[in-house]
């Protein structure tokens, strides 16, 4: 349920955005088992390292103190094991590094092959790099002309088309906003970017992107704003029917701390990530300090070797359950592990024994262990590959009715050599499979993942299900608007997958995309 909290309750706007930032942070030290930021970051953010964790740590290095050594090691060794393919993911990463002083010079090798080799958005997160010190193929002057070049007729920039987009509008402004005083084709640029954004923005002071209202789109306007040094709490230009941007953000806040994609929907980390990284922008714009991409740690004379990127072989199944793949036949696990925890108990009693601690108190607390963690052994199912690809998915007791599903990436078709990319760009032609009452759309992807031998990466419960990765292609494998989206009879759902219940002649379609939908026919 979402917190009803107005921006001008008591008139302190810097207390009420780190009272946003601190409740974020606080359920992201929950969630992590963290007793402080430190923990978070040197833990779940550093292990998150190039798979989520980079919004944060670029909010953080802008505003505090931090050691930030685990999450560069960590990142730099994402990037050693992993091949990213897109240019704007690449600049992420690249900019991550940046963010956190790294000396690595993987943030100026980017720039040598990334700018311009995406669209829009590889011109624009080109560009932060540029405006903090690096060189690279193109210069600062040309890309900000090539960006003013691609200004719609309406004042906005998009992915595709001729119609300004909310997101894509705010992010571009975001990057411009250093030249806009010293270069007058920018001002007057920007100056129609903010009429087209004031004119975008609800009654309820949030924004649209995409038929629907969102927070994320809306802490991107007020990025853009911070950037360019204008107070969106108070300019009239974003304030909507006595709301602002503040006011629009929070309508999506949450009890916990986390806000939602939806109004009154669940925790959505995406939207939670991306207002933590607004906040720290009007934190510094309110401090007088540069914009939040134009980084404080940052060093441009690194000088350490580009790192390798080799393939990882690592298969993830489902959320919490990790294999690696193998030739060899598995056996069953747990015969195995309660034998060696036995041997370990029957071991630790012997050196007790020769230690003269010979207690019948020691013998019994010993056993106790052992037998809680047969127990925990007995009731955990973790499956080998082979068990969990069954070839025939799962038992179904009550079936209702069938659906038909199709999983296809015929977007990426000839932007990577990947062997696990199909030439025709179809993982899973169209299969019927079986449903009982209740079953959504997540059951039916894991349903099928077992039975035709198909990889799956889920972040998240099966409820709040957050599909990654299917057959080894990741979201932002080619751009931070790429991943997977789903479509039931033809319709993008509102809700998660895992939300989404299905019914008997459903036909559900999985397709990767590489621009959140638009390049989807």
């Amino acid at each position: 349920m979402s917190v009803s909290v107005h921006a001008h309750s008591d008139g302190d706007t810097r207390q009420q955005i780190q009272v946003v930032m601190d409740g974020i942070a606080e359920y992201k030290i929950r969630q992590s088992d963290a007793a402080n930021v430190e923990e978070w970051l040197g833990g779940a953010l550093s292990q998150g390292a190039g798979t989520g964790s980079e919004w944060y740590v670029m909010a953080l290095s802008q505003n505090g103190e931090y050691d930030f050594s685990s999450y560069e090691a960590a990142l730099l060794g994402y990037l050693e094991k992993n091949e990213v393919y897109s240019a704007s993911t690449r600049q992420k990463y690249a900019l991550a590094l940046c963010a956190v002083g790294s000396t690595d010079s993987y943030i100026s090798s980017v720039l040598g092959d990334s700018i311009g080799k995406q669209g829009i958005m590889s011109w624009v997160f080109g560009l932060h790099l540029l405006n903090n010190g690096y060189e690279g193929e193109y210069s600062a002057e040309y890309v900000v002309d090539k960006l003013v070049s691609l200004q719609c007729e309406d004042g906005g920039w998009s992915l595709t088309g001729q119609s300004g987009d909310v997101d894509v509008s705010a992010m571009t402004v975001q990057a411009l906003a250093v030249y806009r005083e010293s270069n007058a084709k920018v001002s007057a640029a920007v100056d129609r970017a903010l009429e087209l954004l004031s004119n975008r923005q609800c009654e309820d002071g949030d924004y649209m992107s995409y038929g629907e209202k969102n927070p994320e789109s809306t802490a991107q306007v007020l990025v853009a704003l911070c950037s360019l040094g204008i107070d969106a709490l108070e300019d009239e230009r974003f304030i909507k029917n006595g709301n602002t941007v503040l006011d629009g953000i929070l309508k999506y806040r949450l009890d916990d701390g986390s806000f939602c994609h939806t109004v009154d929907g669940a925790t959505d980390e995406r939207s939670t990530e991306q207002i933590y990284f607004g906040c720290a922008a009007y934190l510094r714009m309110m401090d007088g300090k540069s914009p939040v991409y134009v980084f404080d740690r940052r060093d441009p004379q690194g000088v350490s070797p580009a790192p390798q990127m080799p393939q990882t072989d690592k298969v993830v199944i489902d959320s919490g359950t990790d294999i690696t793949d193998g030739s060899h036949k598995q056996i069953g696990y747990k015969p195995l592990v309660c034998i060696i925890v036995a041997v370990v108990g029957g071991i630790v009693c012997v050196v007790l024994w020769l230690m003269g601690k010979r207690s019948a108190k020691n013998f019994i607390a010993v056993w106790v262990a052992v037998a809680v963690c047969v127990a925990v052994v007995c009731v955990t199912d973790i499956k080998s590959s082979d068990e969990y690809y069954n070839g025939e998915g799962a038992a179904k007791e009550s079936v209702v009715g069938s659906v038909t599903l199709t999983i296809s990436c015929h977007t990426v078709v000839g932007k990577t050599e990947s062997e696990y990319i199909p030439k025709d760009g179809v993982i899973l032609n169209t299969v019927s499979l079986d449903i009982e009452a209740d079953d959504t759309v997540y059951d039916v992807l894991v349903d099928a993942a077992r039975k035709y031998n198909i990889h799956v990466e889920n972040n998240g419960s099966a409820d709040m299900a957050y599909i990654v990765g299917i057959n080894y292609l990741y979201e932002f494998d080619f751009g931070d608007l790429s991943g997977w989206e789903y479509r039931v009879n033809g319709a993008s759902p509102s809700v998660g997958c895992g939300q989404y219940a299905v019914k008997d002649g459903d036909d559900i379609r999985w397709i990767y995309t590489c621009e959140l939908g638009n390049d989807l026919k």
